[in-house]
């Protein structure tokens, strides 16, 4: 895997409702947060779950500014997709973690970006001894309505060859 990624809000919210934010700066040496995205998460997601986590100083300093994105990005993606997409691009090679599939089909199949969503990164937690029980995990973040399906658990369950 490699050693730095940008981040999108939907798993940053995951990370924060599953209370395993720590992951992020374990599993990368450089993690970016795009200004957009933290701000959708504490300014627009104010009182939501992940706001509170997120507006801890220590996030702070993992936002980075991001250059308007390519307008045709913004055409086909969010603001928030776009920024990560952008800024992945400026400091590639660079994991990018977006769990909408649009956005992961996006920065996969146009720019070649690596693509991680917030399964994927659990089930790399779990591979490398950092989480214990990845479907709990999984089934915890579903109970508390972060929207997983049951073939994205199942599928993360296999690939880290978890009952």
């Amino acid at each position: 895997m490699l050693e730095r990624a940008v981040i999108n809000s939907g798993p940053l919210v995951a990370l924060s409702l599953a209370e395993r934010l720590d992951l992020l700066p374990t599993l990368f040496r450089e993690l970016w947060i795009p200004t957009v995205v933290y701000e959708e998460v504490t300014v627009a997601g104010l009182g939501r779950p992940g706001a509170d986590a997120i507006t801890d100083v220590r996030w702070a300093h993992y936002v980075r500014p991001v250059p308007a994105p390519d307008p045709l990005l913004t055409a086909e993606l969010d603001l928030g997709e776009a920024t990560v997409i952008s800024l992945a691009r400026m400091h590639s090679p660079c994991m990018v973690i977006i769990d909408e599939k649009r956005g992961r089909r996006v920065a996969q199949h146009v720019y070649g970006l690596p693509v991680k969503g917030t399964a994927g990164l659990l089930v790399e937690a779990k591979r490398r001894g950092l989480l214990v029980d990845l479907r709990a995990t999984l089934m915890a973040l579903k109970q508390a309505g972060y929207y997983l399906s049951d073939a994205v658990i199942e599928g993360a369950c296999k690939a880290a060859e978890t009952p």
